[in-house]
């Protein structure tokens, strides 16, 4: 049993890969390519987790990686670039790839298992999947006039489950985390709204938003586990005002 766990993450990441082939050279099989990828990740996931659907942990470690495809997958349609869409690609199959290999180290080898790894991925996924939505989001918006609330209540949403799977895996009560995830989401999505009314392009728009929900888990995560101090504050704070001065300086404006 545990060599079909060994070799789940090879398998998921060429279930992926394959899919991802398809959206790149058979366009017009895209709607049964992103029902099979996703039935079949979420099959693989599920058994990696051993089924353990009545336990929190499985729907949050199922739950990130499965947003984090399908926020790939939404991009991936805004896409021109053929290279662009050959990296999104690599970028996905990479981070489920090291994301479900550090899984089945914590669920069936925990001696193998490296501290504070799932820790450290989820905090990354977490942000690439709000970068990879938000600019499909914006692009949605430019290309299909979308109202912006529709948009911004997705992000509310994600980003609950974001904040939520970051807290919960930072060993953060789940009534605390539940709070401060609510509140987390509800400045994201207002932030998609106002950076939705800059002339700026969506992959700008996007990035700052990224930066804004990193400077928000990192101080929030420090003040839930008291680790919070002027100096952590001041780190986060000028780290993020100097990567969006950065992002809106040598952003285009329209």
């Amino acid at each position: 049993m545990i060599l079909l766990h060994r070799i789940t993450p090879f398998f998921l990441a060429l279930s992926t890969t394959v899919g991802f082939g398809v959206f790149l050279y058979a366009q017009e099989f895209f709607g049964v390519a992103f029902m099979a990828t996703g039935l079949v990740v979420a099959f693989l996931l599920a058994r990696l987790l051993r089924f353990d659907v009545r336990r929190l942990s499985f729907w949050m470690f199922w739950g990130l990686p499965m947003v984090y495809l399908g926020s790939s997958i939404f991009f991936f349609l805004f896409l021109e670039s053929f290279w662009a869409k050959v990296i999104l690609a690599i970028a996905c199959v990479v981070g489920l790839w090291l994301f479900t290999e550090n899984l089945f180290a914590f669920y069936h080898l925990p001696a193998t298992y490296q501290a504070y790894s799932l820790e450290y991925l989820s905090m990354v996924i977490s942000i690439g999947t709000i970068y990879l939505f938000s600019s499909g989001a914006y692009a949605s918006q430019l290309f299909l006039h979308l109202p912006v609330w529709i948009p911004a209540l997705v992000i509310f949403l994600i980003g609950l489950l974001l904040c939520l799977s970051i807290f919960w895996v930072s060993k953060i009560a789940m009534v605390t985390g539940v709070k401060y995830a609510v509140i987390g989401a509800l400045i994201l999505s207002e932030l998609y709204v106002v950076f939705a009314m800059l002339p700026t392009g969506f992959y700008v728009n996007a990035a700052a938003l990224c930066v804004c929900l990193y400077m928000y888990l990192g101080i929030a995560r420090a003040h839930i586990l008291d680790k919070l101090s002027k100096v952590v504050a001041r780190r986060y704070i000028l780290t993020g005002i100097v990567f969006l001065l950065l992002l809106f300086l040598s952003a285009r404006w329209i």
